[in-house]
This record gives structure tokens, sequence and C-alpha cells, in this order.
């Protein structure tokens, strides 16, 4: 089997999948060279549908050329156990927050040549922002492997691994972070006399667009002094924001999810 297979995904979930499905739509890999394996049956037989050849048992991906590990991070301790120390050379992609490269290595023995990996949800529309970076073992080579599967599925950039957890606070955790706003302001809009409807649309057309303008310009600043007038409506909004807190709120919500990423690498590494 492996002669044919290139490359395995030990879980296949919302973020493997996503990887996967941007890896096949721009032909790096044809199905038949792909080998998924997955606890969800329904998971198997969707990708086996899709011509990805599926299994269940850890061990048939430990001598492939090329893995990537995509399981939570509390779920590395059994999968690792799973998979053994391998025997063959592998470079090892891992989408496991918190999970550092030497605990990877440690793991999988010295043939794993780590990458690691923070993709965010987007990357299931093809719109993602992922962070790499090279870990124990690894060649440029392999990152230039990494990076080529993940701008699949959006931009890439390279990080130094210390730099990971930072990453993970911010874009990989981000767009909860904008979900959460968007909650608050369709809220916010029903509250101020709009149906659940209408608010929905303005708060979701707003956001689009001004991502974009946000693209376009790179500077977030400027596009907030241009539209805020002083002494008038977006002023006395963004007033109460600051009185409120936001700055403070948004530093501490990256913190917290820094220090978690970094207890779940302790915990489950």
């Amino acid at each position: 089997m492996s002669n044919q297979i290139q490359i395995g995904f030990l879980g296949c979930g919302n973020m493997g999948g996503a990887i996967l499905e941007g890896m096949l739509a721009d032909h790096l890999h044809k199905p038949s060279e792909v080998l998924v394996c997955d606890h969800s049956e329904e998971r198997r037989t969707q990708w086996a549908q899709s011509g990805v050849r599926t299994t269940t048992e850890a061990g048939e991906l430990a001598g492939l050329e090329t893995m990537v590990i995509a399981v939570k991070p509390q779920s590395f301790p059994q999968a690792a156990e799973a998979l053994g120390v391998l025997e063959h050379p592998s470079l090892t992609i891992s989408v496991m927050a918190g999970i550092d490269s030497e605990q990877i290595s440690r793991a999988l023995g010295p043939l794993a040549r780590v990458v690691r990996v923070m993709p965010n949800t987007p990357c299931g529309i093809g719109m993602g922002i992922s962070a790499i970076a090279p870990g124990t073992g690894s060649r440029a080579k392999d990152l230039e492997e990494a990076s080529k599967m993940m701008s699949t599925v959006g931009e890439v950039v390279t990080v130094d691994e210390n730099s990971m957890h930072a990453v993970t606070a911010t874009s990989g955790s981000g767009p909860a972070y904008l979900f959460f706003l968007a909650e608050a302001w369709i809220e916010a809009g029903i509250n101020a006399g709009l149906t659940p409807e209408i608010a929905k649309k303005l708060v979701i057309e707003t956001i689009c667009g001004s991502a974009e303008l946000l693209k376009r310009s790179g500077d977030p600043e400027s596009l907030r002094k241009m539209v805020t007038s002083p002494g008038g409506t977006t002023a006395a909004g963004i007033d109460q924001l600051e009185r409120q807190g936001l700055r403070t709120a948004m530093r501490d919500a990256a913190l917290a999810a820094h220090d978690r990423g970094v207890e779940l690498g302790r915990k489950h590494g």
C-alpha cells in the first residue's frame, strides 16, 4: 500500500479535512496517493467515496514519506502510542496547538522531521492564514513542502517555533473573536430597533466590506480615523468601547489563549 500512497492524515476532521480538500483541488496529490486514518466511520466513508484510501490503524501511516497529524492535542499521547517510533524518515507536519516539535520528536523518534503548522477556520473556504515553523529535525525542503501544502487553503507566513503560541492566540483563535463580536454587534442592532434579519445582514456585510478595505490598506488606525469624525456618532461609539476596555479585553483574550496553548503542551505532550 505504501508504495502508492505518498501522504497520510492522522485525523481528518474540520481542519485536516480542509487541508486535504485544498490539496486535492490544487492537484498536489491524487486521491489514491492519500491515506486517511480517522476514528469516524462517516468521515472515512466520505473520503473513500472521493477515492482516498482510509484506515482505522494509525500504524499504517508510520512508513509514509509525509504525515499530517491533525488530531486534538489531548489525543496526541494515544496517537503517538499508536504510531510508535518511526522506522523510516518522515516529514511530520503537526497541526496541533500547544504540542512542540521536541515533544513530537521524543514520541516518534529521530526519523521524524517535524514542521509545525497553525492554520485557522477560513482555510475551509480557501481564505485562511497559516503560520509554519521549522521544528526538530526539519530541513529547508520540508518547510517548502509544508508551505506548498498550506498555500492551497490560503496565505502562509513563516515564524520561529517559539512564536507558535502567539500565532495560535492571534490568528488560530482569531476567527472566534470576530464571530463573538458579530454576535454582540447584531444584538446591539436589534436593541437599537432593527429586525434580527436586517441587523444580521448589516453587520455581516459591514464586516466583509471593511475587511476588504483593511486588506487593501493594511492600516487599521488610518481607516478608523477616516470613519471617525470628531464629535460625530462613530466617535461616540468608539469612546464607549474605549471606556469599556475593549483594548484590554482583546489583549487579555489573546493572553488567555496563549497560556492555554502552553498548558495543553505541558499536559498532553
